[in-house]
């Protein structure tokens, strides 16, 4: 083991469990996540050998950065799953991020790197002032797990309460469950919820990339917590780690815990929330269909890959936006008033829902929503209809992503330009060399008009 981890086994636990009561546990913790020691467990180490899932993490930004990738430059790590490869992995090992880093796991800061631009009030760019750094960890996209129990964060959002002593008190319900997988934990940077680290997998019959659940004891705020449990079979997660460990928790650990996953997603779900034996063989296929085509297409347009976060920002979700939650972006609230509404939630990696008509999916179909191309309810599916199509990438690549002006739109918005052409083409499959460059060269020619 290197010495910057020997190091670490110095460092004591900043988070200390005073009282273990029938309501509250209660917390000695540190003033500010800043200021607290870091203790980073050695199994999170060993599994990074192989998943390359440790970054240099912009704390105050919250966003992963990659000094160790390219060497003195500190932009924005690309890690999403249409940006790695296994030849091209945005992530390290954590000797790669603590090399990186000078040796400190307390918030490097090298003036010299180079960082992005920001735009200030007047509009002109400049850089962005240098920040501290530390490592940090993500569970790793779905085909770079290790190959048995993968890693899985377990996130316990509101169910701590600081107090104005230097105290916080936890929810006797939150620490229960901490003490069912007895696995390494930590306080999060609000220092209101807490991340568990295991290493099982979300069971079959669960409905959807994740479990998000509301728990049932309050804090004395009244505020009633949730619990969100994160991992494969989904694709990678940045969960903004923070190494305040709870001392009465395993210090290094992140052990095997699929029968307790098991447990407290058979505890927390709803018969609503969980697929029916025909749901699971239909996705089952889905994602075998998936992991084809990502596999197969090296080619695959980037208008798939556009981030539906920045996106999203404009009408009431600009102004309520709340943890990638708040009222739809076209028509707000439905039952609510805006202020109040949480009927949308949009993520950089699993895409955008809107409760109130069940509809969602990627960048593309907010676009169509959003330019009124098809209405919220009807947007699923708008890359199977080729015009609908075509508009849908015009408006991406001309009003929502300059960055897309030379990248090639996908082959059904290409038909679509041969359709309103009145050019005959094969509706099923490719198209043939001559029609794809007849469609390119068109697509390139277009502007989109509303």
């Amino acid at each position: 083991m290197r010495v910057a981890i020997q190091r670490l086994d110095d460092a004591e636990s900043p988070v200390k469990v005073t009282d273990v009561g029938e309501e509250y546990v209660t917390l000695d913790v540190p003033e500010s996540v800043h200021d607290a020691e870091r203790v980073i467990p050695a199994d999170l180490v060993e599994i990074g050998q192989d998943a390359r899932n440790w970054f240099a993490w912009d704390l105050e930004e919250k966003q992963p950065r990659a000094p160790y990738t390219n060497p003195g430059y500190a932009g924005a790590a690309q890690w999403g799953r249409e940006n790695v490869s296994w030849d091209s992995r945005a992530g390290g090992t954590f000797d790669d991020v603590i090399d990186a880093l000078d040796g400190t796991v307390n918030g490097h800061i090298n003036d010299s790197w180079r960082w992005g631009t920001v735009e200030d009030d007047d509009g002109n760019e400049h850089r962005e002032d240098p920040r501290p750094l530390y490592p940090m960890a993500i569970v790793p996209h779905l085909d770079f797990q290790p190959d048995e129990d993968p890693l899985m964060l377990v996130d316990l959002d509101d169910v701590i309460e600081p107090q104005d002593d230097g105290t916080a008190l936890m929810t006797r319900e939150a620490w229960d469950l901490i003490q069912e997988l007895d696995a390494y934990t930590e306080v999060s940077t609000s220092m209101t919820g807490v991340h568990v680290f295991v290493r099982a997998e979300l069971p079959g019959f669960v409905d959807g990339k994740k479990v998000q659940e509301d728990l049932t004891q309050s804090l004395p705020s009244g505020e009633v917590g949730h619990v969100e449990v994160y991992g494969a079979p989904a694709n990678g997660r940045v969960m903004g780690t923070t190494w305040m460990h709870i001392d009465a928790t395993p210090r290094h650990d992140v052990p095997e815990r699929q029968a307790t996953i098991d447990d407290i997603v058979d505890e927390h779900l709803d018969d609503d929330d969980t697929l029916t034996p025909a749901e699971q063989a239909q996705a089952a296929f889905d994602d075998r269909a998936e992991g084809s085509d990502i596999d197969s297409s090296k080619s695959k347009s980037a208008y798939y890959s556009l981030n539906p976060e920045p996106i999203a920002q404009t009408g009431p979700f600009r102004a309520h936006a709340v943890n990638g939650e708040g009222p739809h972006p076209v028509h707000g609230g439905t039952s609510t008033p805006d202020a109040k509404s949480t009927n949308f939630g949009v993520d950089t990696n699993d895409g955008w829902k809107c409760w109130a008509h069940e509809d969602g999916g990627g960048a593309l179909q907010l676009i169509a929503v959003i330019e009124g191309i098809r209405s919220c309810g009807n947007a699923s599916d708008v890359m199977q209809d080729p015009v609908d199509a075509l508009r849908v990438c015009l408006a991406a690549r001309d009003k929502h992503a300059t960055a897309l002006e030379d990248e090639k739109p996908p082959t059904m918005a290409l038909k679509g330009v041969l359709g309103v052409q009145g050019v005959d083409y094969k509706e099923d499959g490719q198209l043939s060399k001559a029609n794809y460059a007849l469609a390119i060269g068109l697509f390139e020619e277009m502007e989109y008009t509303g």
